[in-house]
């Protein structure tokens, strides 16, 4: 597999989800061999490179930083790159927090394919899986075995909640199946969580057009899957595994319950075993 950037640059505006602050991300074509993040609103900003060790936050979403710029909540954005097979990009952004569009990774999904998706003359490099191995914290727990192609299964719970109890999916990546199967799944969070969020700064620019409200006895929009809720997870999971810095060799990884936080540790998991 050879390495796959864009031809042309593409630019998206709106809000950002925690932030409530408006922001340009622009997706610029390069062959640098990495995805990088520059904030063009901070004065000689120097780019964050999308890898596990530049973590600085998972709380309710991935942080990356550098010693002078951080950029909030990217797993949406890395999740489309990542789906697509895209491992060289550069994206500005003139605010903190991606525009979190309609709560999925389909519009920059889109954006990068309107900029036309171009093969780099160079061999991508790629994360083998020669053995069985695990992480666990809790009861949270991923396993990753070697497999003819790359897949995940995940198992989601809210445990006694009578919408959303249980849901559990197995994905096979393709970025055509992507597009259709994981891409359109949005971020969501439960009526319950919507006063902690906001007491403690949080999903400051969330509405009923970029967040699933899931509530005792429905939802606030109508769902795009019957386990829209476990799609996302995987959604999210394939953006915080871009942070391994390479392509996703063959291998079936499964996760039980997992989130931000849990997926970076197994990404730096994943990249110590080479």
């Amino acid at each position: 597999m050879k390495r796959k950037t864009i031809k042309n640059i593409q630019t998206l505006n709106g809000v950002g989800i925690h932030t409530g602050q408006n922001c340009s991300i622009t997706f610029k074509p390069t062959t640098q061999g990495y995805i990088s993040f520059i904030r063009t609103d901070i004065a000689n900003s120097e780019p964050i490179i999308a890898l596990a060790q530049n973590v600085s936050s998972t709380l309710r979403g991935t942080n990356i930083a550098n010693k002078n710029a951080e950029v909030h909540t990217i797993e949406h954005v890395l999740s489309a790159a990542n789906g697509l097979g895209i491992t060289d990009l550069i994206i500005e952004m003139d605010g903190p927090e991606p525009p979190i569009m309609d709560g999925s990774s389909l519009p920059y999904a889109k954006a990068m394919l309107e900029g036309e998706l171009n093969e780099i003359d160079e061999i991508a490099e790629i994360l083998p899986l020669n053995n069985e191995i695990s992480f666990a914290e809790g009861d949270i727990t991923y396993t990753a075995k070697p497999c003819e192609e790359f897949k995940i299964t995940f198992v989601y719970e809210r445990k006694g909640h009578p919408l959303v109890a249980h849901q559990e999916y197995t994905f096979t990546l393709t970025p055509e199946d992507y597009l259709r199967e994981i891409a359109p799944a949005r971020t969501f969070g439960f009526e319950e969580e919507i006063a902690y969020l906001q007491a403690n700064g949080l999903a400051k620019g969330g509405n009923l057009e970029n967040c699933v409200v899931i509530k005792k006895d429905g939802f606030s929009v109508p769902l795009r899957f019957d386990n829209e809720m476990v799609r996302h997870k995987i959604l999210d999971l394939i953006g915080d595994l871009k942070l391994t810095g390479k392509v996703l060799g063959p291998m079936h990884i499964t996760c039980h319950f997992g989130g931000h936080k849990t997926n970076v540790a197994f990404a730096k998991k994943l990249t110590e075993q080479i």
